[in-house]
């Protein structure tokens, strides 16, 4: 398969600097996250002309990086960032490492030192001994461009990668001394490609999918464009379909073949075949472990994860939307007849909700959130215990309408991500669950929403302290060995004021809806404070060891 725009005009006389703004057009960016520096003047140059990119700049690499992780996740399309080498680019290392396990397509275009002093450890500048090491493990594919002659093949090469298979980062190093340089070629669309899927391993998964007496489905992010060939297949199959949490709102939560995480967890062991879709599954391998009798069928664009955890598992390798028309089409030849499992999910429904009842204030406040958020409201998760509870509580309706750091869990990335989604979908409601842990991370970066007009509402929960932090070294060693986990924070309305974002408190579950309703209908970034304290912990309804 084979998409993209079309063939990029460049100036008369086209530059390096030219060439990736015209890379920028192809993959279509309107929006740049970035922090200009002295390597990557050229190419600021050359944006001043490009109007139809807007840059947005950001108080700290880090927010950048984050910024184009939550525009890619909320669109399914590449978003990109700019910013200087050095401690530049490791300060937005984080952001590229989330969105490497956040299924984003990412372009970070990243400046570098003068080509001639490239790996020769002279200390010049922002240097490093060998930055392209270091990109090399947050992307999957990382370009130099050494030469203006180079300009076209490498910018070719890093928009056909960004656009085709495993959605991840891809990065291109231009030195100072080569923005400017002429550059010849033509920049072609990008030309994505997805794996062929074999015929061969759609029947073979459609033939034990089949024979199944007592079939699961768990999807992950890489599902999140399959929403609807995953809810006719889970039909087809009578399966109940989990997630954690980069598949929430895949298969909406009020549909009668949903499972919460805790009852995908007690269907887990009296599944014979558990199919995963677009997902590492790496949560139930781990800590709940595969029976021998279990036979796992593995959907996944990316063919490392078809059997990293079974050598047994039947692969199909593609991109999970069209692999499920296929195994829908396939089943008509090899499906038997099952009884429709509606009153057994109803009944563990109503017990997955007796058994998280406790797990108050959280619960209440997470019903206030979903009674102000439209179905395709955008929430955004930090590392937080609110965020946690919403894993297995919150209703989750549409696709890409909860956007995580996935295997990364990066604690303090929520302000900045929230930002990037909400400047991505301006037309949408977007909120930011922190707390006050992760909340000066990117705090910094509500200037930029102020200055850019992003309409983006944070709410922050504040229990004093690194919570989750706190509750393991009390559980673990004693309730007096807790240390370096309580925290003196600021007054948090002062400091949204400070910045010009409209604030307020929230003082119960029931103050939440009206407060984030005046933050919703506020034209530009607001942020609602709500003190919380003695949360309960969800971990033991999560994980369920073995």
């Amino acid at each position: 398969m084979t998409t993209g725009g079309t063939p990029q005009q460049l100036p008369e006389t086209p530059t390096v600097a030219s060439i990736a703004v015209a890379g920028l057009r192809s993959l279509g960016v309107d929006t740049l996250f970035c922090l200009p520096g002295v390597q990557n003047d050229d190419f600021f140059d050359a944006l001043v002309d490009a109007r139809d990119i807007r840059p947005v700049v950001t108080r700290h690499e880090q927010g950048a990086a984050y910024m184009a992780l939550g525009a890619a996740q909320v669109t399914a399309r590449p978003a990109a960032l700019c910013v200087v080498p050095g401690p530049g680019m490791l300060n937005a290392a984080a952001g590229l490492t989330s969105a490497y396990w956040g299924n984003a397509r990412v372009l970070a275009l990243v400046g570098a030192v003068p080509s001639g002093l490239r790996g020769r450890g002279t200390g010049i500048l922002h240097d490093l001994p060998d930055p392209a090491a270091v990109l090399r493990q947050l992307t999957k594919h990382t370009g130099y461009v050494g030469r203006g002659v180079d300009a076209v093949g490498v910018w070719q090469q890093a928009i056909d990668a960004l656009t085709s298979g495993v959605p991840r980062p891809v990065a291109v190093e231009v030195p100072v001394d080569v923005w400017s340089q002429p550059a010849d070629g033509v920049l072609e669309a990008p030309r994505a490609t997805m794996p062929a899927i074999d015929t061969d391993q759609i029947e073979e998964a459609a033939r034990v999918l089949g024979q199944a007496r007592r079939p699961l489905i768990m999807v992950g992010g890489g599902a999140q464009d399959a929403s609807e060939p995953v809810r006719r297949l889970a039909e087809m199959l009578e399966a109940p379909v989990f997630a954690r949490h980069m598949g929430l709102g895949v298969m909406d939560t009020r549909h009668r073949l949903h499972a919460y995480l805790t009852v995908g967890r007690d269907l887990w062991p009296t599944s014979d075949v558990v199919l995963g879709i677009g997902t590492r599954m790496e949560f139930p391998n781990v800590e709940w472990g595969v029976d021998p009798a279990q036979t796992i069928v593995q959907v996944n664009i990316d063919a490392d994860e078809l059997d990293r955890h079974s050598t047994g598992t039947v692969g199909v390798h593609g991109d999970a939307a069209e692999a499920c028309r296929l195994l829908i089409e396939a089943l008509g030849r090899h499906s038997r007849r099952r009884d429709g499992r509606t009153e057994e999910l109803a009944e563990l429904r109503a017990r997955h909700f007796e058994r998280i009842a406790y797990l108050e204030p959280q619960l209440s406040y997470l019903r206030a959130i979903r009674s102000v958020m439209p179905d395709d409201g955008i929430v955004v998760e930090d590392v937080t215990q609110v965020a946690f509870v919403a894993h297995i509580a919150y209703e989750h309706r549409r696709p890409r309408t909860y956007l995580a750091t996935g295997g990364a869990g990066t604690l303090g990335a929520g302000v900045a991500h929230g930002i990037g989604a909400a400047a991505a979908a301006p037309g949408r409601a977007q909120i930011t669950i922190i707390g006050d842990g992760g909340m000066l991370f990117t705090a910094t970066e509500l200037a930029t929403a102020v200055q850019h007009s992003i309409n983006t509402t944070v709410l922050l929960f504040d229990n004093a302290g690194y919570g989750n932090v706190q509750r393991l070294q009390r559980q673990r060693f004693g309730p007096d060995r807790t240390i370096a986990s309580a925290l003196r924070n600021p007054d948090w309305v002062a400091f949204g004021e400070s910045f010009g974002v409209r604030t307020e408190r929230a003082g119960c579950p029931e103050d939440l809806p009206p407060a984030l309703e005046r933050s919703l209908a506020h034209p530009g970034p607001s942020m609602v404070v709500v003190n919380i304290a003695d949360e309960p912990d969800p971990w033991p309804l999560i994980r369920v060891r073995r």
